[in-house]
Order: structure tokens, then C-alpha cells, then sequence
């Protein structure tokens, strides 16, 4: 697929190039012109050439040339390189060449030209034909298809580099890359140079296997063109050379042309030209113009130190690789194992492993080990929980065991808190039964005065059993929205007949609003427990003015305080830094586990455990967040 170029004209040097000359203006590419260098040549005689290239510089490939020229050419010292563009292709006729030769013969008069290098077919027809234009300049061609080169080998003092179009290579490699295809698409434009191209491809063609199916898309519109070619069944490979302009004489540039077919080509394009790999071609066994500057720049010095005399046969260029655009195979599901052994593939990236094999390994030995180590912290992490649960279910049971004792240190008392309802109950039976016994029809006023007493006297006692049951529960811990004061109520409740006993004067103070928390009942009646039953044991010894506990529940913000204050002798100095460590107790026959659990279970509830600063005695208050949405409280919690 060539950018747009003019068509060959019929004047004389139009017919002499013939069809190499039209199908090199495909190919080229804008170049400089080459510069000279600084190695010297034999003799100290400054050397001047003159680069005739065939095309406009707006023609592919040839910037790649004249890198090869350059590379070679620059080391030269005392070399004087000009170039002109002969733009042929665009402007050939009789007049435009008379004149382009009279003007680029008066340009160079006065110059002595050591060579003339001529890039393409047409400018070796213009610098030899009608007549030499330098007669007895030396004359090294390249860029010329081998057919036409046999035709200037009998020129005198013209020699160069011929190359072959891989056309039959090119072909083969597709089929192998799509090895299930029984056709191959041949396209091409309609100009002359674009049908010059069916001739060879029809030859090379013919060579295939049998039973590939060869079709031909020459010589038609896009519109044409895209029709056919949806008709062609999926994973053809399509082969084309030069679309320089279509049946209806729109001009095209290889480029537009893959556009234009890319959403209904049954297969990737495949061509002998590098420039389309990646933009859109599949690419191709190509010719590569850099090395076959580089072999006519080789001959150039040659010829110029007299190695050769510019009068032999062309050489034969081999210069030519398989080039392949990954992404496009990739699209079209090509297996990566029929890509020929030392195919260029561009446009991939190779795997890490095969890129930086230290970096890969040293990539994998991390992942191994960071594998190994997550392998490892997720057995230390399940060692660690199950160890939680133990220890939780262990400070479950001593907090059960701390419950179970505080009731024991009540036992006395509310055994006394049990009787006498039940001794009221039993008194207040016995009464009924007299009056029952009597004969006579009872007063019903007596009557429904004992069993009233008896109806009080069991509620009574079931309220206390209550608490007891509330205290021994060993239930999973469940939180729930409750009024901190009801836990408060149940809780002094309980150490009342104690505090009675002693002769305390225990109170209580709550707002008349809710106080609603979110915790566990039993847990947060343990919490209480433990500081009344301090709070009385401390001040039990203290004469009668000073045996005062009170329990406050107070708002505080966003928090519920509750707050135990008693008039002991209070807390040490040493006492309040290590009040709440495990065993540490400032009684004579305590464990020193109580407050140590309840700090516990205040800071799993999300609040603090804290010593106040009392006048006289000890404070000690238990901050608990406020309940964090409104809702109605647990069933069978007091209201």
C-alpha cells in the first residue's frame, strides 16, 4: 500500500523506467541529503557526488536508506555528498524532463563529480538516457528491482545494488501463520503502477500449494473493494503491494487503505513494505532499505578507490527479514508456535522470566517467601484466636466465680430478705384458715387484707430471687439497650439487707429520664455489685455518722456516670496506682480480682473505670457511651 504518487507518463523517460520506476515510488520515503564524513579516501583530492533520487520526499522508506547511506558515507573525509529529487512520479513529461535536465546539468557544471548514485530505476534512466548526462561519471544504482537491473548492467560504467520484491516468501509465511486457509486474497489499486504488481503476484502465486484458492482485487472502487472482501470467508490472508489510487481515481496512502478495510477484512494484511508494520499491518517478509543503503554506500567507496570499475554486473541484494506486528496476530488468534525461529515480532512484551531472569527469580523467591510467611501468620493468627476464646472463657468463669462470690458475701442476708416474705405469706395463711375454720361467714375485709399480704409478700420474694438468678446467670454475652437505672436499682437491692444489718445508710439518686446504654445486664450488675459490696465493707468499721454508700446515676454528655461514693478512710497514695491490677487488693481476705474484672468490663462496653476525688472516702465512677439509637428495651426489663 504506497502513499499517493502520479502515475508514470508516456513521455520517453516515463516508458524506459516502465513499471520498477512506478511501484520505487511506492516505497520511498523524505530523506536529507547524506552529509559527508571525515575518513579519508585514497589521494588527497576532495571527492564530490551527487544522490539522484527518483521521487518527491513525501514517498516511504526512504529515510531508512539514506540511514544505511550515512552510516556508511559520514567516516569518509574529503566527500562532498549533494541530492536532488527528481519527483518524477508527479510530474514526468517531455518538457518537465528537458527542463529538469537542463537545470540540474547547469546546477552541477561547474562541480568535477567523482559518482553519480542513483535511487530508484528512474533516476538511472534520467542520468543515462537520452545521453549520459556525465559522460564518463560512474554510475551506482540501488533501490532497483532485480528484472530492471539486468537492463542496465549493459549501460557502460553502471553498476549497483538490485534487490528482489519477497512477494512468494511473503505469501508462504502467511499460510503458515493460518494454516487452516484455503484461499489467499490478492489487492491492488487501479493506477499504473498498482497493476504492474498483478503480473508477479499472479507468477509467485502460482508456485502455492494446490487447492489455495487465489483471489484478485484489482482495479476497483473502496466501496467495491470492501464489498468483495466481505464475501471472503474469515481467516483469508490478504497480500497487497501498492493502492496508490482506486477504480472511481480517489488516491489512497497505504495507511487510509488499512483503515478503510480493517472492520471487514476476512484476514490481516500481509506485505514486502516495513512502514505499514504498526499501522496496521501484519507485516511480511520485507525488504529492509537501511542495509541496502548501507550495501550501495559499501559499493560507493568502492567504486570511488578504484576497487571496482562501476562496469560490472549488479549486485544482488539479500537484504530482507521477516517482520511481524504482534498485536495484530494477537487479534487474530494466531499461535505464537508457527511464528518462524528468528521472525522479528514487534509490538510484545516480553515475559519478565525471559526479559531479566535474575529480576524474575529473585520476583518468585519474594513470593515464595511471602507466601510462606502469610502461611505462617495465619496459623500464628488462628493459635491466637483460639488462645482468646480460652482466655475469654476463662475470665467468663472468674467473673462468674467473682458473682457467685459476691452472693456469698450476701448469702446471710438475703436468706433474711427470703424468709420474711415467706414468713408473711405463711402467717397470713394460717389467719385465712381460722377465719375459714370459724363456721361463720368471714369478714371480707380481713379476708382481702391477708391475701393482698400474701400477693405483696410473693412478689417479694420472687423479686429476689430474680436478682440472685439475674447475678448466677452464665449466659453468652448479649448486648442490649437497658436504663442504667434499673441495673442500679436491682443492684442496690440486693446489698440492702446487708447494709440494714450494718446499720449503712445506703441511697440511691437517679434523674427522672431514662439513662439507656447498649451492654450486657448481668455483666453491668457484676460491675455494681463489686463496688457496693467495697463500698460497704469499707465503711462498716466507721462510726454511725460516717457509714454512708450512695449510687448516683448521672448524664454526662453524650455518656451515663455511675457514680458509688462511700465515707471510709478512701485510697492510699500506692493504692490508687494499682487499684485496678489483677491481685491486687487493699483487703485483708480479698482476691483483688473485683475491680480488675469490672475495668474489664467497662472498657469492653467502650467506657472507663475511674477513681474520683472524694473529700473523704473513696469514689469510684464507671463512664458508659449513651445508647446510639432510640428503641424500645429488651423484653422483661423494668420500664
Amino acid at each position: 500500500m504506497g502513499v499517493p504518487a502520479g502515475e508514470v507518463g508516456s513521455t520517453t523517460t516515463g516508458r524506459r523506467a516502465g513499471w520498477p520506476c512506478a511501484l520505487f515510488s511506492a516505497i520511498l520515503l523524505l530523506a536529507p541529503a547524506v552529509s559527508a564524513g571525515e575518513a579519508p579516501l585514497p589521494g588527497g583530492a576532495v571527492r564530490n557526488v551527487l544522490v539522484l533520487f527518483q521521487d518527491a520526499p513525501n514517498v516511504p522508506a526512504i529515510v531508512a536508506l539514506n540511514d544505511g547511506l550515512r552510516r556508511v558515507l559520514q567516516g569518509t573525509d574529503r566527500l562532498n555528498v549533494y541530492s536532488e529529487h527528481l519527483d518524477l512520479s508527479r510530474f514526468a513529461g517531455p518538457a518537465y524532463e528537458d527542463g529538469l535536465r537542463r537545470w540540474v546539468h547547469t546546477k552541477y557544471a561547474h562541480l568535477d563529480l567523482s559518482l553519480v548514485m542513483a535511487v530508484g530505476p528512474g533516476a538511472v534512466t534520467f542520468a543515462t538516457q537520452p545521453e549520459a548526462l556525465w559522460p564518463g561519471v560512474p554510475i551506482v544504482f540501488c533501490a532497483v528491482d532485480e528484472r530492471m537491473a539486468a537492463s542496465f548492467d549493459k549501460l557502460p560504467g553502471v553498476t549497483g545494488v538490485a534487490h528482489r520484491y519477497p512477494i512468494r516468501e511473503t505469501m508462504e509465511l502467511a499460510l503458515r501463520l493460518f494454516p487452516d486457509a484455503s484461499a489467499i486474497a490478492l489487492m491492488g489499486g487501479a493506477s499504473e503502477a498498482d497493476r504492474m504488481w498483478l503480473a508477479p503476484l499472479r507468477a509467485e502465486a502460482a508456485t502455492l500449494p494446490k487447492g489455495i484458492r487465489v483471489v484478485e482485487l484489482f482495479g476497483l472502487s473502496m466501496p467495491e473493494t470492501v464489498e468483495r472482501l466481505k464475501a471472503i470467508p474469515r481467516g483469508t490472508p490478504v497480500l497487497g503491494m501498492t493502492f496508490l489510487r482506486d477504480g472511481a481515481g480517489r488516491p489512497w496512502t497505504g495507511p487510509e487503505v488499512l483503515r478503510a478495510i480493517d472492520a471487514v477484512a476476512p484476514g490481516p494484511l500481509f506485505s514486502t513494505y516495513d512502514f505499514l508494520v504498526g499501522r496496521g499491518g501484519a507485516g511480511g517478509v520485507v525488504l529492509e532499505f537501511e542495509k541496502i543503503g548501507e550495501e550501495a554506500g559499501t559499493l560507493a567507496l568502492r567504486v570511488l578507490a578504484g576497487e571496482s570499475s562501476g562496469a560490472e554486473p549488479a549486485q544482488r541484494s539479500r537484504s530482507s527479514r521477516i517482520l511481524l506486528d504482534w498485536r495484530v496476530l494477537e487479534r487474530w488468534g494466531v499461535d505464537e508456535a508457527r511464528i518462524p525461529i528468528g521472525a522479528e515480532v514487534r509490538f510484545r512484551t516480553p515475559p519478565l522470566w525471559k526479559e531479566h531472569p535474575w529480576i524474575a527469580g529473585g520476583v518468585v523467591v519474594a513470593l515464595l517467601a511471602q507466601g510462606a510467611l502469610i502461611v505462617v501468620l495465619l496459623l500464628e493468627r488462628r493459635r491466637r484466636r483460639l488462645a482468646e476464646v480460652a482466655a475469654g472463657e476463662s475470665r467468663a468463669a472468674v467473673a462468674h466465680m467473682n458473682r457467685v462470690g459476691s452472693l456469698g458475701e450476701l448469702a446471710g442476708s438475703l436468706a433474711h430478705e427470703i424468709n420474711t416474705p415467706l414468713a408473711s405469706i405463711q402467717n397470713s395463711a394460717r389467719a385465712i384458715r381460722r377465719i375459714l375454720a370459724a363456721g361463720e361467714r368471714p369478714p371480707d375485709e380481713d379476708v382481702y387484707v391477708n391475701l393482698g399480704i400474701i400477693e405483696g409478700e410473693g412478689k417479694r420474694a420472687g423479686e429476689v430471687i430474680r436478682r440472685i438468678r439475674t447475678v448466677l446467670r452464665r449466659d453468652s454475652v448479649q448486648s442490649v439497650r437497658l436504663d442504667a437505672r434499673d441495673v442500679a436499682r436491682d443492684a442496690v437491692a440486693l446489698v440492702s439487707p446487708q447494709a440494714r444489718q450494718r446499720g449503712i445508710d445506703l441511697h440511691l439518686f437517679t434523674p427522672a429520664d431514662p439513662m439507656d446504654v447498649d451492654g450486657d445486664r448481668v455483666q453491668l450488675l457484676q460491675v455494681l455489685l463489686n463496688l457496693l459490696l467495697n463500698a460497704l465493707e469499707a465503711v462498716a468499721p466507721q462510726p454511725p455518722d460516717r457509714k454512708k454508700v450512695t449510687v448516683r446515676i448521672v448524664p454526662d454528655g453524650d455518656s451515663v456516670r455511675l457514680q458509688v461514693t462511700d465515707a471510709g478512710n478512701g485510697f492510699s497514695t500506692a493504692a490508687r496506682a494499682r487499684i485496678f491490677e489483677p491481685f491486687f487488693t487493699t483487703k485483708k481476705t480479698g482476691l483483688g480480682m473485683g475491680l480488675s474484672i469490672s475495668r474489664t468490663i467497662v472498657e469492653a462496653h467502650g467506657g472507663r473505670m475511674w477513681l474520683g476525688d472524694s473529700p473523704e472516702g473513696a469514689e469510684v465512677n464507671v463512664d458508659l457511651p449513651g445508647a446510639r439509637e432510640a428503641g424500645s428495651r429488651v423484653a422483661g426489663e423494668k420500664q
